[in-house]
């Protein structure tokens, strides 16, 4: 519906994306609604893995918007291009996706096209999300112009055109993932309404049974994230973004043994069988406790309880405090042998997020219904354009405290603090 072009903006020094409303579709009014909307909603949001809007407008009889150029590749592009990525990048790409949902997400926006051509990557190898042109409010219903998708992505309740929030933006990024680890969708029929269909009545399946050498976390999480009651997905993008992380730092599955070690354990089972039976038969079986929201002694303590040896691994989080346990395997309730390792994720502390360049209040409000304090300690003077944005704070962007606390801004001026 519309052309892009690299353009220069003469007043900053700086190259832009402008896209231009194609010319057949200038009299439509819903086109032109679209562009306003896309402005409206992605102008909001101020993110480093969001293509950001800069501007929008009419002449000519036809809209525009002028947009942040991304020098890269589309992931479609990438795919076509290197095929299924390795599980750890498509895994990182993910977490950056859902970053961006949590963030539209936290203004009150749905995505509602999330897609691998709607994914940006720059030559850092940064994802960004783009084209909010059928964005809704977390409120609102279809769109007036009957567009609610793409069907290789669609949720279930966007494709019976019900109202829908944020958990059908992540059943979308479980199918881009989905494709990103195996190198084709969950679903595809021969018509865009078969595909929608199957979204709705078919079981989807494992991605393992596709690429064996993928982890059981990262299975895991695509399969939650493609539930088709949204009830039964991730609460939130944040969420989905700390299992992705999570998964991420899991060993892939290893395959591919030799075939003399296959014989060495064939002949070892083997042995087993004829004179371990009895032994075995006997081993007595433990259940796996729940450990996800314990202190590190807590979760120790309930697992040797349990007879089982707790191994610990420390990642920084978004929301969960230094020392408690984030995540774990075999879940909770699991039966496993007596003796065996429970392998936990405990965090380091949370990481500090990047308000930088966001306006003072918009910023505030944000980090304030997030849980953190946020203190403007002084102005910096600065051009007319910036005044109101944050253009430094404490602790630094990426940073890892032990919880959530105080952050420090610095706010362009002279302006009186937020």
């Amino acid at each position: 519906m519309a052309h892009v072009f690299l353009a220069e903006d003469t007043r900053l020094g700086r190259q832009v994306a402008v896209k231009v409303l194609a010319p057949e579709l200038a009299a439509n009014p819903n086109a032109v609604e679209r562009f306003r909307r896309e402005a409206e909603a992605a102008g909001a949001l101020s993110h480093l893995n969001v293509v950001a809007v800069y501007d929008w407008g009419t002449v000519d009889d036809t809209a525009f918007l002028v947009m942040q150029y991304v020098p890269g590749a589309d992931l479609r592009q990438v795919l076509r291009q290197r095929g299924p990525l390795p599980e750890r990048e498509a895994l990182r790409l993910g977490a950056e996706v859902a970053a961006a949902l949590d963030v539209a997400h936290s203004h009150g926006i749905v995505h509602r096209d999330v897609k691998p051509r709607n994914v940006l990557v720059n030559p850092a190898g940064d994802a960004l999300l783009t084209d909010f042109g059928i964005a809704a409010p977390t409120h609102g219903g279809a769109d007036p112009d009957g567009v609610y998708a793409t069907a290789l992505y669609v949720s279930p309740e966007q494709a019976q055109g019900h109202r829908v929030d944020g958990r059908a933006d992540l059943y979308s990024l479980g199918a881009m993932l989905y494709e990103l680890l195996t190198g084709q969708p969950p679903f595809r029929a021969e018509t865009p309404e078969g595909t929608a269909r199957q979204h709705l009545e078919a079981a989807v399946r494992p991605p393992r049974r596709l690429r064996p050498d993928l982890s059981a976390a990262t299975q895991r999480v695509v399969l939650r994230a493609l539930e088709k009651d949204p009830a039964r997905r991730f609460a939130t993008a944040a969420d989905m973004r700390q299992a992705l992380l999570a998964a991420a730092e899991r060993p892939t599955r290893q395959t591919g043994a030799r075939p003399k070690a296959w014989v060495l354990a064939a002949a070892s089972v083997l042995v087993l069988l004829l004179v371990g039976v009895p032994t075995l038969a006997r081993a007595r079986q433990a259940s796996v406790p729940a450990l996800a929201g314990q202190s590190l002694d807590a979760a120790r303590q309930a697992a040797t309880k349990a007879g089982l040896t707790l191994e610990v691994e420390e990642q920084a989080t978004l929301d969960t405090p230094a020392g408690v346990i984030v995540s774990q395997e075999p879940q909770a309730d699991a039966l496993t042998a007596a003796g065996s390792t429970v392998h936990a994720l405990v965090s380091s502390g949370v990481t500090v997020p990047d308000v930088s360049g966001q306006q003072c209040a918009t910023a505030r409000a944000a980090l304030e219904r997030a849980g953190w304090a946020v203190r403007p300690v002084r102005w910096r003077l600065a051009n007319v354009g910036d005044f109101g944005k944050i253009v430094a704070q404490d602790p630094a962007p990426g940073s890892v405290v032990p919880s959530k606390g105080q952050i420090n801004v610095q706010v362009a001026g002279p302006v009186r603090p937020c």
